[in-house]
Formats: structure tokens, C-alpha cells, sequence
């Protein structure tokens, strides 16, 4: 998160001075700041968005309204902006302008939001850090975690094949040390059918979970019951343990590339002894 200041240069009216720093692309507060459902979502209150230059739009039920004047995609949002018990016809001006920072896997937001009726001044500078700020931070991070936890959960504890249909993209890359994984889905799935057609009871945990921009990284740590051949070795019908690595890149909220990291050694040595 960033720095904040309060500009009283006028008597009637003011403005506020954000400089706000996400662990989110440019591209993602970008949607989180114009896509209605989403801003729903990390606000708590009604919204609507007509995200085009001279769109209108209302957030919180109509306490909230404005018109889009400027749109760059990903970089720049400037909207006459007025809240409903504010003087009649009377409209401040808020500007976003974003900033890719770390790699294009943060953002930097400079936000100026002028001519605010000088006894709104507070109640408007907090409700930016309230009601947007923190929340946005929270869901961004929220909705990652969320995808890959899915996937954890009913592909590998479950043994839902079908959920990588769900969870990754159609042209998704797999990189695993030592294998030749095809290219998609199909990529995927035909390693989930390897470990299930070799293991029973699969249970993964995730013990870590990191989060930077488009990347998620999780530890995990899996046992299982060798049930059937694996790597040429028949079924010992021993009970395994195996840790994991993964660092997965997002798409559009789904996994577009994953690198994985699995002690293969530790679990062949428990089979053979």
C-alpha cells in the first residue's frame, strides 16, 4: 500500500492525493476498478458500469455517481465523480493512472481525486482506503489463491479429471523435470491418470502459499497408498509420502503455466525399502 495527503489549497473545495502500490497487474485493477460484478464483489455494495468514454455509472446504490471521461486500457481512468448528498450538479474529478512496476507483476496507481466539497474532504479520502483500497488488495489476491486451491482440491484429493477443464487454460503449459508433458489440458490430465492409476487415497496439503502478481506458489506435501505400477515398479501396497513445489502463472483467472517440483527420489526410496 501506498502514501496519502490532503490538499486544503481552496475554501469551498479540495482534493486527496493517493499513491497506492499492488501486488496486481496493471490489467487487473484496471478490470477491478471498471467491471461492475467485480467491484460488487470487493465493495459489498450495488454498482454499475458503462465502461466506455462518456459512460455513466452509479456504486453503493446510487450514493455514488459519475460519467467516464478518459479510458486508456490498463493505464489511465479519469471520471467526473459526485456523491448523492453532495451540492447539486456539483462534480469532482478522480483520475487513476497505472503504472507496471516489479517485472509488469505489480502496479503503481497514482490517484488525484479534485474538487471535493471541503467538508467531504475526509469522509471521501478515507472511504478510497476503506471501501477500495484494501479491499481491492484482498480480492485480487483472493480470487488467485481461489483458482489453484480448486484445482488442489478436486483434481488432486478428489481425482476430478474434468476440473482442469475448469481450472486451466485450453493452451496451458506443464514444466516437470524429466517428463515430456503435452501441451494442454490433455497434458494434465494424463499426468493426474498416471498418479491416480498408481496411488490410492491421495491426500495434498498446501503448507505455503505465496502471491505476486500473476503468480501463485504453493508447498505442498502429499501421501498416498502405492496401489499399482509406478515407474516400472510393481504396487507395493506401502503408504508414501511426496512434497511439492509449484510456481502456476494466471490467465485471465485461469492456470496458464505451471513449474513443478516434486521429490520423486524420496518417493521411489520409500517403495523399494
Amino acid at each position: 500500500m501506498g502514501s496519502k495527503e490532503l490538499d486544503h489549497a481552496s475554501k469551498e473545495f479540495s482534493g486527496i492525493h493517493h499513491y497506492v502500490f499492488f501486488n496486481a497487474t496493471a490489467a487487473e485493477i484496471f478490470e477491478l476498478l471498471l467491471d461492475d460484478k467485480k467491484h460488487e464483489a470487493y465493495t459489498g455494495g450495488p454498482a454499475k458500469i458503462d465502461r466506455k468514454v462518456g459512460g455513466k455509472f452509479t456504486a453503493f446504490g446510487g450514493m455514488v455517481e459519475g460519467v467516464t471521461r478518459e479510458l486508456k486500457p490498463n493505464a489511465l481512468i479519469v471520471q467526473e465523480w459526485r456523491g448523492a448528498n453532495w451540492p447539486s450538479g456539483h462534480y469532482s474529478q478522480a483520475r487513476f493512472e497505472l503504472t507496471p512496476i516489479h517485472e509488469g507483476r505489480g502496479c503503481a496507481l497514482k490517484f488525484d481525486h479534485t474538487g471535493i466539497p471541503i467538508d467531504k474532504v475526509e469522509e471521501v479520502n478515507d472511504g478510497w482506503q476503506k471501501y477500495y483500497w484494501t479491499p481491492m488488495t484482498e480480492y485480487a489476491r483472493s480470487q488467485k489463491v481461489a483458482v489453484v486451491r480448486k484445482f488442489l482440491e478436486e483434481f488432486k484429493n478428489q481425482a476430478r479429471l474434468d476440473v482442469v477443464d475448469e481450472t486451466w487454460t485450453a493452451d496451458c503449459v506443464l514444466h516437470v523435470p524429466g517428463f515430456d508433458v503435452p501441451r494442454g489440458r490433455r497434458g494434465q490430465k494424463e499426468v493426474g491418470k498416471a498418479i491416480f492409476d498408481a496411488f490410492s487415497n491421495v491426500h495434498v496439503e498446501p503448507h505455503d502459499t505465496i502471491v505476486e502478481g500473476d503468480r501463485v506458489v504453493e508447498r505442498h506435501k502429499a501421501t498416498a497408498v502405492h496401489k499399482g505400477d509406478f515407474m516400472g515398479m510393481p504396487a507395493s501396497g506401502k503408504k508414501v509420502f511426496w512434497t511439492e513445489n509449484h510456481i502456476y502463472r494466471l490467465e485471465n483467472g485461469l492456470i496458464a503455466e505451471t513449474w513443478s517440483e516434486v521429490s520423486f527420489h524420496d518417493l521411489i526410496n520409500q517403495i523399494r525399502t
